[in-house]
């Protein structure tokens, strides 16, 4: 009897969801649905409510690791893979659909572009630091993550960085890493990468327009914050280095890479 009752139930928060959507729910109510696909027969609304309980808000439950849901009572491995799914699954929908929604729009302001790299960050615990091509006009051509770890001289993969480059034949690069657990602060860490990345592309003619410093839902623009100057010191000094440089041969961008190949 308690089975059907409980199987009764279920149905009719599917029926709910699908007539109403989820502006029906209360948070523990969300939950509560979502665990039906990691738990099929216990009844799921006492664990959303320990769930809520604990960790005092959905989306805090959504971002919590493996380590703190452990800790819940009813919730084992299943439970913990169907939330950590979700929650990298909402990070890539977020990316997908920014790509779609500003596949044709110029990247002409640091809140589009902060908007745009943020979901790639989501969820990432170590620096990544990601590039962005884009045409004279400020069109995106194409995203690629470049490395990971500290963001120090020896940790930029230059050589990918130029291949990403040409590939695109971009004209500008916006660059974005993350601050994990920390604050959307530019260090002079974070300067000294952006202008060993600028004397690596200048040569080819193309800039780096801006740097973004992503910390959770926060990030920070170099370019708005008026730091991309001391970059534009270097700029000036490597532009007259090169000054007899145009965009360079197939030859000559395959001599810059070996130049800047990464030690073993």
């Amino acid at each position: 009897m308690g089975d059907t009752t409980h199987k009764d139930h279920r149905a009719r928060m599917k029926e709910r969801l699908l007539k109403h959507g989820l502006e029906s729910f209360h948070d523990h109510e969300v939950l509560e649905v979502l665990l039906y696909f990691s738990v099929p027969r216990i009844d799921t609304n006492p664990i959303a409510h320990e769930l809520m309980d604990k960790f005092g808000s959905l989306h805090a439950v959504i971002e919590a690791n493996a380590e703190a849901l452990r800790e819940v009572k009813g919730i084992g491995e299943n439970s913990i893979a169907l939330i950590t799914f979700f929650r990298q699954f909402m990070a890539r929908y977020a990316t997908d659909k920014e790509e779609y929604d500003l596949k044709f729009a110029a990247m002409d302001t640091s809140e589009k572009i902060g908007r745009y790299l943020k979901p790639r960050f989501i969820d990432k615990t170590e620096e990544h630091l990601v590039a962005m091509a884009t045409d004279i006009k400020g069109k995106v051509l194409g995203v690629e993550e470049i490395s990971k770890g500290s963001i120090r001289n020896t940790n930029i993969n230059i050589r990918k960085l130029v291949e990403f480059a040409l590939k695109y034949n971009a004209s500008g690069i916006i660059l974005a890493h993350n601050h994990p657990g920390g604050l959307a602060i530019p260090s002079d860490d974070d300067l000294n990468a952006t202008r060993i990345i600028q004397e690596a592309l200048m040569p080819m003619d193309i800039v780096v327009r801006d740097h973004i410093i992503i910390a959770g839902n926060d990030f920070v623009s170099l370019k708005d914050s008026n730091m991309m100057q001391y970059v534009s010191i270097l700029q000036s000094d490597v532009h007259k280095r090169h000054i007899l440089y145009k965009r360079p041969s197939q030859k000559c961008a395959s001599n810059i890479l070996d130049i800047n190949k990464e030690k073993p």
